[in-house]
């Protein structure tokens, strides 16, 4: 959770928030870390520690069949629960997020590398810049100019990008 999910989103966008059942301060530091956690922990009221859980968990308790992981829940910006589970699933986790999110680069199309509306020479200039070094891609740049979806930006792109212009 702490890269796949934390480190991956804006802080805008996705709050990560774990919520202990213990207002003990020395044993949170400890749990974060030997864990190590960088999103915040923070105490659930009304919690009288243990294995009870305190107001938070009561609004969203979900019986757990003996599973020895904690709950994970997705709440919207409406504060609209979209997620729960006590097994984490993180590719469904992810895919949530996503949809809530939204894809910043949606609107962009593959191949138009600067986002003018029109495939040309000046999306093959700004593919071998990237390639070059000359100028950093943005995610969306760097998303429609990466058309065989390696994680690369190539002359295999620039080849693509060509074959599309000159059809």
């Amino acid at each position: 959770m702490e890269t796949l999910i934390w480190q991956s989103y804006s802080q805008d966008e996705v709050l990560v928030l774990g919520i202990i059942n213990t207002s003990n301060q020395g044993m949170i530091n400890t749990f974060v870390e030997e864990n190590s956690i960088t999103f915040p922990i923070v105490f659930d009221p009304g919690s009288p520690g243990g294995v009870q859980g305190g107001d938070t968990y009561d609004l969203y308790y979900l019986p757990n069949n003996g599973s020895p992981y904690p709950r994970d829940f997705i709440v919207d910006q409406e504060g609209v629960l979209q997620y729960a589970n006590n097994e984490i699933d993180t590719e469904l986790m992810l895919y949530i997020l996503n949809e809530l999110v939204g894809d910043a680069c949606s609107d962009w199309n593959i191949g138009d590398v600067n986002n003018d509306n029109m495939i040309n020479v000046l999306d093959i200039v700004s593919m071998v810049n990237f390639i070059l070094d000359i100028n950093q891609p943005d995610e969306c740049s760097e998303y429609v100019s990466d058309f065989n979806d390696d994680g690369l930006i190539n002359i295999l792109d620039v080849i693509q990008l060509v074959n599309i212009i000159l059809e």
